[in-house]
């Protein structure tokens, strides 16, 4: 991941030399940011124990471990896109019962969606929907799930919705600064040792980057 970032501040130096493109381009941009989830329903259900039930609160520690980040990639025509996204976002349990020593989602409770976006009145609008897949770090009942690293790790695990609104500002050729609030909706289904759990979030997302146009 760490390659791939440098990958990408490289590909924006670079761009920033370039002259603006016009009419129908590519933009390629990368994030940092935070978001704030709404208090959600969290249902835990292991095999041969009761239910655990919770209106659970998260937090995001958007600079702990893995950060919060995004990337989006979209196709220009006029002021119409279509779009790639994906944001990194991270749940950490703040309210965990006494049987959940543990409850996160932290490398990634990541949302991957195919974005229509419109320029209006000097700003971006854009609505998406996709995937959600995770990475969940539990304990339940003091029963740990493995640790798996690479693609191993991550599980295909709901679905999710978003809205957003963003505002686009030059810095030089090619290269511009981008300012956005989204909002999300998704409800995945995570594994736990022996069992799952359904974890629907809502979060509000501020987000600030750095783009450049292809």
């Amino acid at each position: 991941m760490i390659k791939f970032q440098r990958i990408v501040i490289g590909v924006i130096v670079l761009a920033a030399f370039l002259p603006a493109q016009k009419k129908s381009h590519w933009t390629l941009e990368a994030f940092l940011g935070s978001a704030k989830s709404v208090a959600t329903p969290l249902s835990i259900h292991q095999y041969g124990e009761e239910r655990i039930q919770l209106i659970a609160r998260y937090n995001t520690r958007p600079f702990v471990g893995s950060p919060y980040y995004a990337y989006r990639i979209s196709k220009w025509s006029q002021n119409r896109a279509w779009e790639f996204e994906l944001v990194h976002h991270k749940l950490y349990l703040s309210n965990p019962p006494d049987e959940v020593q543990q409850f996160n989602v932290s490398h990634g409770y990541n949302l991957i969606t195919v974005n229509r976006a419109w320029l209006r009145r000097g700003f971006i609008l854009r609505v998406g929907t996709g995937i959600v897949v995770t990475h969940p770090e539990t304990t339940v009942r003091g029963k740990k799930l493995p640790w798996k690293e690479g693609f191993d790790g991550f599980y295909i695990s709901g679905i999710t919705f978003q809205v957003a609104a963003g505002k686009k500002f030059t810095i030089w050729g090619r290269l511009f600064g981008v300012l956005e609030a989204k909002l999300t909706a998704s409800y995945a289904v995570i594994p736990i040792q022996d069992g799952n759990a359904y974890v629907p979030n809502a979060a509000v997302h501020g987000l600030f980057g750095l783009g450049f146009e292809l």
